[in-house]
């Protein structure tokens, strides 16, 4: 009997491609391990996705890494693509968390994705991404909590 066959959930390629087009993106660690509980390989998510999203020329407008998952809000500012970017993301943070002693498989296959539409309030989305550690009750205000930043909002 054959396999039935994944559902694909995402967008054409040429839609992750489009320049100035912000995207909500969450990465997920496989079985929901708390990987990033540990505030050194948080800090290490942080400082990896900062400099990946710089060299890649994605503009960064909110990230939050929660112990299980990373949340990230940004937009294409060069010639590198969504899919590409969260692709050299996930590798770099596997290679760094390896390093420093994590073992086992990493992530949950792919991630998900929301274009963020043109009427929808930036500002709303980026409180929405800072605010998760406070809803999850790691933090009573979200400026506590060490592994999230936003270029707009200051601490």
């Amino acid at each position: 009997m054959p396999q039935p066959r994944r559902k694909c959930i995402r967008l054409s390629p040429d839609a992750y491609k489009i320049p100035g087009q912000p995207f909500s993106i969450t990465l997920c660690v496989a079985d929901r391990r708390p990987v990033f509980g540990d505030p050194a390989l948080a800090r290490e998510a942080v400082d990896l996705l900062i400099a990946s999203s710089s060299e890649c020329g994605v503009a960064l407008h909110a990230y939050c890494v929660m112990p299980d998952h990373i949340h990230v809000l940004c937009s294409l500012n060069g010639d590198t693509g969504v899919v590409e970017f969260v692709r050299l993301l996930k590798g770099r943070l596997a290679t760094a968390l390896r390093r420093l002693g994590v073992t086992g498989h990493l992530w949950q296959r792919s991630f998900h994705d929301r274009a963020v539409r043109r009427e929808e309030n930036l500002f709303k989305v980026i409180q929405y991404i800072l605010h998760n550690p406070v809803r999850a009750g790691l933090v009573e205000d979200w400026q506590l909590y060490p592994f999230s930043g936003s270029p707009y909002l200051d601490r």
